[in-house]
């Protein structure tokens, strides 16, 4: 070989600078201590421009670039020596060994020589790049042998796109491999953003950096390539991929390389955005799965994403580039395909990817048709979303799974544009029901809950569906007060689960039934019940979704009974983990209900200053809408009696009452406010009125806490009053403490503090009577720091209260305590109103309890 383009033997430079992560670092710097180092990756990912880099940093090297001449005994170790003529005495020595008429095996004697005269040397790093084109096995052997016996002071570097094929175990036990494979090559984000600024003299948005970076899945070479034909695009969305420079680079990187076979197997299955070789006998009656070995290999931009199973994907560059392909062929035979395509894959079940081929290629109605048949197997939100939203009003089973899938992504925009491409004129009685969703979400008003639900919907839908639409009916119940019928519903729906065994309804239906149960005033199971929910949720992808579904449902428990700390924790972690969602419409409403929950735990903590001021945002934030009124609602409960509402808040409210729910027949909490407005603009009959209506309402439906309140309030009312009726309001008092006390319902008691003292003072030893209520009543009397009655007599009023039990008339007691008669009367008096009581024997009767 007389010709050598010493070209080859030039290490390639690049401008381009990759600052790279650690554990790419930290290989780089291990080159020097080991004997090899293997580094792999597919097409254009930098590995020889990683390498220049390292190497351009040494005294000592030597770069040889291979090519497809180079699979040939002479010509290899005749550019092999031609590059370290600089490291040999004798370069025509060693060519002349090599001359074709010597023996074959001969070229082991001047490896040797090699060998010996480089151990004497500085160290020595010899890089041959492309070497996936070394594939002759005498070859091979020859660099093995150069590779193992070469003294520590030699450092190999093999760039290759795949497999080195030699023999590493004796390499490794005498000097250590390095191993760079693909996945170093990638770019994260942070990097691609430098690398894209150092390598373009254009000035690029984040958002584009961001773009580019999700199409090229961090691949350098692909980076390279969007960043000369971005020219002056501000979104690469929609780059023509039939850009020549595009074609040219992807034909040359990739198709070129390739045989027949392997670009039909590519092309074929370029619609799947998951490949199982298999498909490929069922539409090509060939072997994918020997193809795919063999790309994999050669690196061809292939991502294994299940090797047990088998399941692959195509880098987003080539999958671009290979669609093109496809889409070039006749319609007919790109039907055929797409038909083959979609058979196997709703044969092997897989749903989603038939419909989303259906999809990408515009045959909605058949797509649309494996949703009705198949809602309850459909596992991907992006499927559903992908619909033109005019079949949404043609199909019950897309619009209830599409909404059902959002919610749960907390993507309520979503929500609300399927619901608004309904319309207003919904025929259909089923797809009027998806108008719960609107309120669950936070921006539908209460009209909506005067849908008829049906008991019995289309037979012909989809299981899946049917249970959706049991779920909003169980919602609308629990919005209208009817929370016995609504756990009914969650039962029947669990019943109807059990078919599918979806998970997600299950989650559903117990973070519902837990909302319900804490409703009913049933704390205690309700908490237990979300220790259940945490071991349901531990495993989901939409995990963060329940978490904060927990985090705001929780609180309101632990509000209920007094525990603020506890709901402060939760409510924080609640913070933390809605910055995730932050951007999406669910932000607002999950935000709203935070703050909700952070004003009572701080009216709780003493704290009106900040209470109000949250009470005030969550008001302002609603002006607009339908919450409005349960903002303002929220903030008379917590700052009525800290005299904080206005007259004209009370009057505003009121308005707001009379013109939306005064005719509502079903129950809210908001009548409750309503009983107590009334109360603060002292119309105290019409407000006890209205508390006995909810009375009522909730011992029919079996509403434990909103009962408490009620009770409470009535005997407020009737104390207020002046009812003489003192057995009612002992027995008032006996049924509020009866669904509070096992459950430890404080909340209501404590709001209600400054009328309830005096109450419950004057009726304390009545409500001892009942062995039951004995530790309760010891919790309201710490709560409303009641002080017991023999510390409110003075020490003289004990013992005149003593001489009374002791039967000494008033005479008796003066001269015995050597005060006078008159003063004997005054100390009475005030024993009575300290007692509450009427006269000497019930005087005497009380003292005894209090003092003995």
């Amino acid at each position: 070989m007389k010709n050598i383009l010493y070209t080859k033997l030039i290490r390639p430079k690049s401008k381009d600078i990759v600052h790279r992560n650690k554990n790419i670092k930290d290989k780089l710097m291990s080159i020097s201590e080991n004997k090899l180092t293997i580094v792999k990756g597919g097409p254009a990912v930098g590995k020889s421009t990683l390498i220049s880099s390292y190497i351009g940093e040494q005294n000592n090297y030597m770069w040889l670039s291979l090519d497809e001449n180079s699979d040939d005994l002479s010509y290899f170790w005749t550019y092999l020596l031609n590059g370290l003529k600089e490291n040999i005495e004798d370069l025509n020595f060693y060519i002349d060994i090599i001359n074709p008429l010597v023996k074959r095996e001969d070229i082991f004697e001047l490896v040797s020589s090699l060998i010996n005269e480089l151990i004497y040397k500085e160290e020595l790093f010899i890089v041959l790049d492309d070497f996936h084109y070394i594939e002759n096995k005498f070859l091979l052997e020859t660099i093995e042998y150069f590779i193992c016996n070469s003294s520590d002071n030699i450092h190999f570097i093999l760039i290759s796109r795949r497999e080195i094929n030699i023999y590493l175990g004796d390499i490794l036990m005498k000097g250590g491999i390095v191993d760079i494979g693909g996945e170093d090559f990638y770019l994260s984000l942070d990097e691609a953003e430098e690398f894209i600024k150092n390598s373009s003299k254009k000035i690029i948005s984040d958002e584009l950096i961001k773009e580019i970076y999700l199409n090229t899945e961090g691949w350098i070479g692909a980076i390279k390539l969007l960043l000369t034909i971005l020219d002056t695009n501000k979104t690469i969305k929609n780059l023509p991929k039939n850009n020549k420079l595009f074609i040219d680079y992807m034909n040359k990187e990739i198709i070129n390389s390739l045989s027949k076979d392997e670009i039909d197997f590519l092309v074929k299955t370029s619609p799947l955005n998951y490949i199982d070789p298999s498909i490929y006998e069922y539409i090509a009656s060939k072997n994918g799965f020997e193809i795919i070995r063999k790309l994999i290999e050669r690196n061809m931009l292939i991502i294994t994403i299940d090797e047990d199973k088998k399941i692959f994907r195509y880098h987003n560059i080539l999958r671009q580039y290979l669609i093109e392909l496809f889409n070039k062929y006749p319609v007919k035979i790109k039907n055929e395909i797409i038909e083959n395509l979609t058979r196997f894959l709703i044969n092997e079940k897989n749903y989603d990817e038939a419909i989303s081929i259906f999809i990408n290629w515009n045959v909605y109605d058949k797509a649309l048709k494996i949703i009705e048949s198949n809602a309850d197997k459909i596992v991907s939100i992006k499927v559903v979303n992908e619909f033109p939203l005019q079949y949404y009003r043609k199909s019950i089973d897309l619009t209830f799974i599409s909404i059902f899938f959002n919610y749960l992504n907390l993507d309520y925009e979503r929500c609300y544009t399927i619901i608004n491409s309904l319309g207003n004129e919904i025929n259909n009685e089923c797809l009027k029901a998806v108008k719960i969703f609107d309120i669950l979400a936070g921006n539908g008003s209460r009209s909506d809950l005067d849908t008829e639900f049906i008991s019995e919907i289309d037979s012909d839908l989809n299981i899946f569906t049917k249970i959706i639409y049991y779920l909003l009916y169980s919602c609308a119940l629990g919005i209208r007060g009817e929370y016995i019928k609504a756990l009914d519903m969650m039962n029947i729906i669990k019943r109807y689960n059990k078919e599918l065994n979806n998970s997600y309804v299950d989650i559903i239906c117990q973070y519902n039934k837990l909302s319900l149960l804490e409703e009913i005033g049933k704390l205690n199971q309700s908490e237990a019940g979300y220790g259940e929910l945490c071991k349901l949720i531990s495993n989901k992808n939409y995990r963060y979704c329940f978490d904060i579904f927990r985090n705001v449902g929780l609180p309101g428990i632990y509000i209920k009974k007094l525990e603020d700390q506890k709901a402060e924790n939760l409510l924080i972690e609640a913070i933390r983990i809605l910055n995730e969602f932050n951007g999406r419409t669910a932000f607002a409403l999950i935000e709203k209900n935070i703050e909700y929950n952070l004003a009572e735990v701080k009216y709780i903590q003493g704290n009106i200053v900040e209470c109000e001021r949250l009470v005030n945002k969550i008001i302002q934030n609603c002006e607009d809408n339908s919450s409005y009124i349960e903002a303002l609602s929220l903030k008379i409960i917590l700052l009525y009696s800290e005299n904080k509402i206005k007259e004209e808040e009370y009057n505003e409210f009121i308005n707001l009452y009379e013109k939306n729910y005064m005719k509502s027949n079903y129950y809210s909490r908001i009548e409750i406010t309503y009983g107590i407005v009334l109360y603060n603009l002292k119309r105290y009959e019409e407000s006890l009125e209205v508390f006995n209506k909810v009375i009522l309402i909730c011992r029919k439906n079996g509403i434990g806490y909103s009962l408490v309140c009620c009770l409470l309030w009535k005997v407020i009312l009737l104390n207020k009053l002046n009812s003489d009726n003192i057995k009612e309001c002992i027995n008032i008092l006996k049924e509020a403490m009866f669904y509070s006390r096992d459950e430890d319902i404080l909340f209501p008691y404590y709001n209600n503090r400054k009328y309830l003292k005096d109450i419950i003072t004057k009726f304390k030893l009545q409500l001892l009577n009942d062995d039951n209520n004995k530790e309760f009543i010891k919790k309201l009397i710490n709560l409303m720091d009641i002080k017991d009655e023999s510390e409110i007599l003075s020490p003289r009023e004990i013992e005149v209260l003593e001489s009374l039990i002791a039967g000494l008339s008033n005479k008796e007691i003066g001269e015995k305590l050597f005060i006078s008669i008159s003063t004997v009367k005054t100390h009475i008096i005030n024993i009575y109103s300290k007692l509450g009581v009427k006269n000497r024997v019930e005087a005497v009767n009380k003292g005894r309890k209090i003092i003995y």
